[in-house]
Parts: C-alpha cells; sequence; structure tokens
C-alpha cells in the first residue's frame, strides 16, 4: 500500500488549520485511515470528534526536531495510514524537510502553502529567507483576504522566478477566489521599451507568459553577458541575476541574443538595444530571440543583483 503526504504550510494564522480540516470533511473519499500532524497550535481548533468519524488520527508536536524520520516511522506503525497531512509551522525548515527520506511507501503527493496577504509585506521585509522558504517547494501558493490594494500581478511574477512550477492563486476578503489580472507594461519612449532594472524581473516573466504582444517590439535594457550550450558564433545570453531570498540564491534569468557585430565577452556588462522576434539557436531549439541593433559596453553596476 502506497500513503500519499500532503502538506499544508504557513505561519500561524495563515489558515493552514481551516483548509486542512476543511479539506478532510468536504472530502467524500477520504481514506478510512489517515493521519494529521499538527506542528503548532493557532486559534483555530481542530474537530477532533469529526476526524475519528472520518478515520483520521490527531498527533501534535511542538519542537522542530521532533519531526524526524523515527518520528514518521512511528507514526507508519501505530496508525498505518492510506494518507497523512502534515500542518508544516511556517518558521521551521520545509525546504530541508522535503529532502529526507520518507518511509517505505510514502511518497510526497503535494506542498499547499498558504499566505496571509495582510503580513506578506511585513514578512518579507524582515523574514524574506523564512517565508519565501516553502514557498519555493510549494506546488500550489494561496494568498488569503487579498484587498485592493495588493499587488497580485508582482507577488505572481516574482513568485514564478523562485518556483515557476507552482500554481499562485488570490483570495478576495469574502474568500471568494480573485481571478482579475492585472496588465503589465513598462515605459515606452520613441517607440522603444525602457526595461529598467525596476521593471526587468516582471517584464521578463510577463514576456515568457505573454509573448505574442512583445513580437516587433525593441527593448533597452543592461545585461550581464553569458555563453551557453547549443549558441551559434554570432549568439550569447543577455539578462540578469535575480535574487529573491537573497544574493546566495540568486539565478540567471534572461533571453539568446544575436548581434553581427564584435560579440560581447563572458562577463562583460552592457546596455543593449534589440528587437524581440522568433528564433533559434544553433541547436535548432526555438527561442524568444533577442535581434540586437545596438550594444554598448559599460561598468559593472555597484548591486550586480536585482531583488523583488
Amino acid at each position: 500500500m502506497e500513503t500519499a503526504v500532503h502538506i499544508f504550510a504557513g505561519f500561524l494564522d495563515s489558515g493552514k488549520t481551516t483548509a486542512l480540516q476543511g479539506t478532510l470533511l468536504r472530502k467524500e473519499d477520504v481514506a478510512k485511515r489517515s493521519v494529521v500532524i499538527c506542528t503548532e497550535e493557532g486559534e483555530e481548533e481542530y474537530d477532533i470528534d469529526a476526524l475519528k468519524d472520518r478515520g483520521t488520527s490527531l498527533v501534535t508536536i511542538e519542537e522542530e526536531d521532533e519531526l524526524t524520520e523515527d518520528f514518521l516511522e512511528e507514526i507508519k506503525k501505530v496508525h498505518n495510514p492510506e494518507v497523512v497531512y502534515i500542518e508544516f509551522n511556517g518558521m521551521w525548515d520545509l525546504k530541508a524537510f522535503v529532502r529526507k527520506d520518507l518511509p517505505e511507501g510514502w511518497y510526497l503527493s503535494n506542498v499547499f502553502s498558504l499566505v496571509d496577504a495582510n503580513t506578506y509585506d511585513m514578512y518579507l521585509m524582515n523574514m524574506r529567507q523564512t517565508i519565501m522558504n516553502p514557498l519555493s517547494v510549494s506546488d500550489v501558493i494561496l494568498f488569503n483576504r487579498c484587498d485592493e490594494s495588493f499587488k497580485k500581478s508582482d507577488v505572481r511574477r516574482s513568485l514564478k522566478i523562485l518556483n515557476n512550477l507552482a500554481e499562485v492563486y488570490f483570495t478576495k476578503p469574502d474568500g471568494s477566489i480573485d481571478f482579475a489580472n492585472e496588465e503589465f507594461s513598462v515605459p515606452e519612449k520613441d517607440g522603444i521599451l525602457d526595461v529598467t532594472d525596476k521593471f526587468f524581473c516582471p517584464w521578463f516573466i510577463d514576456c515568457i507568459e505573454d509573448t505574442d504582444k512583445y513580437y516587433g517590439k525593441t527593448v533597452r535594457f543592461t545585461a550581464l553577458i553569458t555563453g551557453g550550450n547549443g549558441l551559434g558564433s554570432n549568439q550569447f545570453y543577455a539578462g540578469r541575476y535575480a535574487a529573491i531570498c537573497c544574493a546566495e540564491d540568486a539565478q540567471y534569468i534572461g533571453f539568446v541574443a544575436k548581434y553581427d557585430g564584435e560579440i560581447p565577452k563572458n562577463g562583460d556588462w552592457v546596455v543593449l538595444e534589440a528587437r524581440i522576434a522568433k528564433g533559434q539557436r544553433a541547436d535548432n531549439k526555438l527561442v524568444i530571440l533577442l535581434v540586437v541593433n545596438k550594444l554598448t559596453k559599460i561598468e559593472a553596476p555597484e548591486d550586480r543583483f536585482l531583488y523583488f
């Protein structure tokens, strides 16, 4: 028998207990034997009797070092569950936990993270690495209690750089899903989209997701040049390092560029103007191609990373 493990992560009062318990009590096909591992006590409490009626046992732990492989083996031995739900403390290291070995026959089915939109900016400012840790390994991210001032599109684009496989959703204060999308745009002057450092990361994601609106447009931005496999003699990558948590986790994002002039070297910094087109690398892989018409070498900026 295989046992699916579902993780509900988030800071205190982000809605983990409500979401997890609601899932258990709503599902008609809930397993006869399931276990909820609760790692913190919030304002919302589990309905023990209702869970028992659904064949669900509740196990509570308080310290991160209790959530060990031996502990999970004991859960398997005592309860022999068909499904395990873990309400994961937002202050604990989820990234490290998902790397651990699970008991034989257990597998990680999905990671679901909940975020209170009202406190997100505060955590981002003061505990950036802590809040981004679970989001970087989540399959689904749900922002609760989003009012009109919450910058949904900016948040979603930043998370797509951190974790491009995650599905990101937002709910309104009344609990309903907010499907509204905000149109993204960058300043345009003399027919050129001026992609400054402020706009580069969201523009990159928007260009990947809504490429058709950019084909034929000319862009200008500051770029770090790198090489790569599959490129032709007149091709290189033009992009930037984007840091979501800190400089140590920065990743390079950019596009293949083609230039008929003198090709810059790896590590060069340039300001380039290029037309966005459909193209391919030398290995015939189809790509978004920057056809460069102007390139100026510059000194490296004081801070080489871009931050959200």
